[in-house]
């Protein structure tokens, strides 16, 4: 199955693979998707751990930004 891009998404496309982000449409399209997926994903997750609260099976807080800290490789600077 194939999706057309607008001329301003084929733009950027185009762009990013001219100065070398990408080394052609295809990795730049595939990247995209990529990303739509984890975001999908995040979602999905958000949307459980809301009723997972709503539920009264919530977490402390500072076990989730311990959790977050770890996973996205974030320093405690405080």
């Amino acid at each position: 199955m194939s999706s057309e891009l607008s001329p301003s998404q084929d733009a950027i496309v185009e762009k990013l693979v001219a100065e070398g982000i990408f080394l052609d449409r295809r990795q730049a399209l595939d990247h995209a998707v990529d990303l739509l997926r984890e975001e999908a994903e995040t979602v999905s997750e958000i949307r459980e751990g809301l009723e997972s609260i709503r539920r009264g099976e919530g977490r402390p807080l500072s076990e989730v930004v311990r959790e977050l800290e770890k996973k996205y490789h974030i320093a405690d600077d405080a």
